[in-house]
């Protein structure tokens, strides 16, 4: 049985990897690094066949040679002859997509159990809750099901482990369950605050802000989160300015690919500019948090002179 996991979000492969050693239950792992393992060796484990394991898995990461560019010793023509039904093995390629112009790969696509591992946006994220769920045999209302998949996050881990915990509750789960079982992601609250910021809607950052007082978090720290955000964002906005690649700009902030790629979509719907003028209101909401006056009146304050007009050029989505 072959496995391939592609996709540019180490966390859903992991996740999805997992996943595959549940079910496949094989008394024997080996994984090798393509880039770094000697290729003999990885050869020579697949053409091996072991007496004592009733059912070895072999794991190959960066598996480069299914995708566009091979930065491996490996050859594709050595290796997918090698792929036989005698063992379990699970091919990860950190790709959008596997390179179908070769002739084997898409033989292999014939053949083997192909597993998507791009970042989650807010549509695959539905898809990828519902799976999970269905794993799971689960069922949420639907109320409760809109709560969890706007307050859980994007990673695939932290997904399942909150559906894990849910589950050990009930296996039908109302929304006055969910809301009270479901630890929100705070960098959920930071993503809504700032598109609510960006969004100019008064109603929701406020929501979002008491709901941070509600969890005892002082207002510098609030704005510190809203300003790291915006801050992060202006960053890609510059590199994407002066063409940056992603894989450039991952080295460049030591971020992750899942949070380049979002931040990407985010950050084109703004100018450098606009982004600066957003981090110097930020500044000037500060210091009046810090001049004396009531805290929460000044931030409250700041939120109620916000221009409700709302701007499509303006709504940032997440």
């Amino acid at each position: 049985m072959v496995y391939i996991l592609h996709g540019e979000d180490p966390s859903r492969r992991e996740y999805k990897l997992e996943t595959i050693k549940r079910k496949e239950n094989c008394d024997q792992i080996d994984r090798f690094d393509c880039q770094k393992d000697d290729p003999d060796v990885i050869e020579n484990v697949l053409d091996s066949y072991n007496l004592f394991a009733e059912k070895p898995m072999v794991i190959l990461d960066h598996a480069s040679f299914l995708g566009a560019k091979n930065d491996t010793k490996l050859e594709l023509e050595r290796i997918v002859p090698r792929l036989v039904d005698d063992k379990v093995i699970v091919l990860l390629l950190d790709a959008k997509k596997l390179d179908t112009r070769k002739k084997l790969v898409k033989q292999l696509q014939e053949t083997a159990t192909i597993m998507n591992c791009m970042p989650l946006d807010e549509k695959s994220l539905v898809t990828e809750v519902q799976t999970m769920m269905k794993e799971r045999k689960m069922k949420m209302d639907a109320r409760g099901f809109d709560y969890f998949c706007q307050n859980v996050g994007f990673s695939s881990p932290v997904i399942a482990s909150q559906l894990d915990k849910l589950a050990l509750y009930s296996q039908d789960l109302s929304y006055e369950d969910v809301k009270a079982l479901t630890t929100v992601e705070p960098t959920q609250d930071v993503f809504k605050m700032t598109n609510a910021l960006f969004a100019k809607n008064r109603v929701l950052l406020l929501e979002l802000y008491r709901n941070f007082r509600a969890q005892n978090m002082e207002p510098a720290a609030i704005i510190g989160l809203l300003a790291s955000q915006i801050r992060f964002v202006y960053q890609v906005r510059v590199l994407m300015d002066e063409g940056y690649r992603k894989e450039d700009m991952m080295s460049e902030l030591n971020a992750s690919s899942g949070r380049i790629w979002n931040t990407m979509k985010n950050a084109k719907n703004f100018s450098a500019n606009q982004l600066l003028e957003n981090l110097a209101t930020l500044s000037k909401l500060d210091q009046a948090t810090k001049s004396g006056v009531d805290r929460d009146t000044a931030f409250e304050n700041f939120i109620l002179q916000i221009d409700d007009q709302h701007s499509k050029q303006d709504v940032w989505q997440f």
